[in-house]
């Protein structure tokens, strides 16, 4: 799977492909079915499979406050893709220029002159172009006019429910990992860099692996069993998501505690994946009535992973 950002990066092999675009956050199931359909159509015609993604999410141009989370970030993306057939991602960055495209001019400046399309599969709600005005027959007209195929993937049901980015979301922001990872196809996790933090789990004797979360989505503050991948083994552990109330406020953090050692993980990209809630996030009065309850979470998540021992998908 092959990333490249932009389209003076389009290595010429990528020329002549079959291509869908989208946005594709989280790369859920009816994603899936996109990818699918799209590596049938590039083996048919012995070609890459091809998915134009932009960067940032142009919800996040054209309307800031309401732009939403993203689920994963390319590097999620880019594994998952590779993982469901997708040879390469094309990443544009979603400028002011960009938005104000012409649907013909957004076709004829990526699908034509960079791509060189052979076939174009979109989703059931693909819009493209300028106040997404384009529309799935206007691609069909312009598909004729320039020689490559088009076509449509429908809608993907799962317990009666259309599959979505935006459900995902709710579910996650709700905190109900069971029907997010249903919608996902597999469990909803974050993935970050090990940043600094201030060194507090490791005053109280329970050190952490710190993660800043802007514009990541995210369950609700408390306190979770956690796994975290590292060195590709998924391990044990306990995070809490908040913001130190018991310190003044820090600003919102993931702080992870593994239950096993694994040496310094300070700068490495970790994804954790969240099992079960237990607890909400709490004032407490000093350091000690603090860490006496991080004793008793730490027990907790213990005892669950007793009970629940993970089975290691390795990278998966």
């Amino acid at each position: 799977m092959r990333i490249m950002r932009g389209v003076h990066n389009l290595a010429e092999e990528f020329r002549g492909a079959v291509v869908t675009i989208g946005n594709f956050d989280g790369v859920h199931l009816g994603h899936q079915a996109v990818f699918l359909t799209l590596r049938e159509l590039a083996s048919h015609h012995d070609a890459k499979a091809v998915v134009v993604t932009f960067e940032p999410h142009p919800q996040r141009l054209l309307s800031p406050a309401a732009g939403p989370p993203r689920i994963i970030g390319v590097r999620g993306k880019s594994r998952w893709m590779g993982r469901h057939g997708v040879d390469g991602m094309l990443v544009i960055r979603f400028t002011p220029e960009v938005a104000a495209l012409r649907p013909d001019r957004f076709v004829d400046r990526f699908l034509v002159e960079a791509l060189r399309a052979r076939e174009v599969l979109v989703g059931f709600n693909f819009r493209f172009g300028a106040g997404g005005k384009g529309t799935f027959a206007l691609l069909q007209e312009l598909g004729a006019r320039y020689g490559f195929g088009v076509h449509r993937q429908e809608a993907c049901q799962i317990d009666g429910l259309t599959v979505s980015s935006t459900r995902v979301r709710a579910f996650v922001q709700a905190g109900d990992f069971a029907r997010a990872a249903r919608l996902l196809g597999r469990p909803f996790e974050l993935e970050s860099r090990v940043v600094h933090g201030r060194s507090r789990g490791r005053g109280l004797g329970f050190p952490t692996a710190n993660f800043r979360l802007e514009g990541l989505l995210h369950p609700p503050p408390g306190v979770y069993v956690v796994q975290a991948l590292v060195d590709g083994v998924w391990l044990p552990a306990v995070a809490n998501l908040g913001d130190n109330p018991t310190f003044g406020g820090e600003g919102l953090r993931l702080e992870v505690h593994m239950l096993v050692p694994c040496g310094d993980l300070y700068q490495r990209v970790l994804r954790v994946r969240f099992c079960r809630w237990l607890r909400g996030e709490i004032r407490f009065p000093d350091a000690a009535a603090l860490r006496e309850r991080i004793a008793r979470d730490v027990a907790e998540a213990r005892a669950w992973f007793t009970a629940h021992p993970i089975h290691d998908e390795g990278q998966a």
